[in-house]
């Protein structure tokens, strides 16, 4: 029906055909598409820059993980233990012989004859106590020893005589011998107020003067008189480190380095404990020294160093140790170029070197300075060989 029919037939004209709206919506629908088709293209083209972005990022992190991977080292070889082993222990020089002298008898000194460096010979008399307790205790017993002396005789005519009986004799022998007895040890004690050197030596100590009160014996308030000792020859005690016990043995010579001087004295080992301390973990060793000239002086600070055979084994330099909760370890490049953490078992330290006790055979590179962050099966290249220094 044409526009013209609708017109003659009175139909309104926007009824007489509906395009025009429809035109209109289809415009806005096509724009809507349109613009939605654009920022879908604009997302997946950023979206595909993105990727691309990652995928030369992870190419060149890649790249550089791979490069340190392969990080470069110098390597050394454990090398034959060659330290000339020497070991220096403090000690104290003592004489071969020392006494401190105490008197068996109390009393007072009467007179001392030796005082401190003078030399004194075996049995000679130091000094001379009064002791008037001891005195008159002998005063007694030999009058009761001349009683009974007296009595013996008399009843041994009486019983040859057959007129006092067997035991009444015996009786009178008994108290005869016992007063005999007594008397002779309290002689015995007075002979104690002679104080006389035990050996030949020198004095080192005199602590009484005339008129000192004196207490027998070295317990309770015991005084001590004189110290003497023997300096021809000199000795000092020093205590070995058990795992070295067993690199000393009887006979062996020690150097011993006197004070500040630079000299040094021969000496030799002269025995040993023959065991080891379990509080200390030590040996103790005697040395024996001749001092014949005096120079030495007991109770002189000295230092006793040991000439000890360098023991089997290997050594590295200390900067190819790692430390950490595994204990000792060194990093070992194996034929492919990886790295293997061997543990170790340390020795004696000789400051730029270290002995190795176990872990080791002495074939294998290991990595000079190694990293803290080294570790199992990383890659590494060889670029010389190192040293110790």
């Amino acid at each position: 029906m044409t526009n013209q029919r609708h017109a003659e037939q009175g139909v309104p004209a926007f009824h007489h055909d509906s395009r025009p709206g429809l035109d209109g919506r289809d415009k806005v629908a096509r724009r809507a598409r349109t613009v939605t088709i654009i920022i879908l293209l604009l997302l997946l083209a950023g979206l595909g820059r993105t990727l691309l972005a990652r995928q030369a990022s992870a190419h060149i992190l890649a790249q550089r993980a791979s490069q340190s991977a392969v990080q470069p080292v110098r390597v050394v070889q454990a090398q034959s233990n060659r330290h000339d082993n020497q070991l220096t222990l403090p000690s104290t020089l003592q004489g071969i012989s020392e006494a401190v002298v105490y008197a068996r008898s109390s009393g007072y000194v009467k007179q001392w004859f030796k005082d401190i460096g003078q030399p004194v010979k075996k049995g000679e008399l130091l000094a001379v106590l009064d002791t008037p307790d001891i005195n008159k205790q002998v005063d007694e017993a030999a009058a009761s020893h001349e009683l009974a002396r007296i009595a013996y005789q008399r009843w041994s005519r009486l019983r040859a005589q057959d007129a006092v009986s067997q035991q009444e004799f015996d009786e009178k022998t008994a108290a005869y011998q016992q007063t005999a007895a007594s008397l002779k040890r309290l002689r015995d004690q007075q002979d104690f107020g002679r104080i006389v050197a035990p050996f030949d030596g020198i004095v080192t100590r005199r602590n009484i003067d005339n008129g000192s009160l004196i207490n027998a014996g070295n317990g309770g308030s015991g005084q001590s008189l004189f110290s003497v000792a023997q300096v021809n020859k000199l000795h000092l005690y020093v205590y070995l480190p058990q795992e070295r016990a067993s690199q000393v043995k009887v006979g062996d010579s020690v150097d011993i380095l006197a004070g500040d001087s630079a000299t040094t004295v021969p000496g030799k080992v002269a025995r040993t404990a023959g065991a080891i301390d379990p509080a200390s973990r030590t040996l103790q060793v005697d040395i024996v020294l001749d001092n014949a000239d005096g120079k030495l002086l007991p109770g002189l600070y000295v230092e006793a160093r040991f000439k000890l055979k360098s023991p089997a084994g290997l050594t590295l330099p200390t900067n190819t140790l790692i430390f950490g909760a595994e204990g000792s370890q060194v990093a070992v490049v194996d034929e492919h170029n990886k790295v293997k953490l061997q543990k170790v078992l340390l020795g004696t330290d000789y400051g730029k070197d270290i002995a190795i006790k176990a872990g080791l055979s002495g074939k294998e590179r290991i990595i000079l300075n190694p990293s803290d962050a080294i570790r199992n099966g990383q890659s590494v290249a060889i670029v010389a060989s190192g040293n110790s220094e």
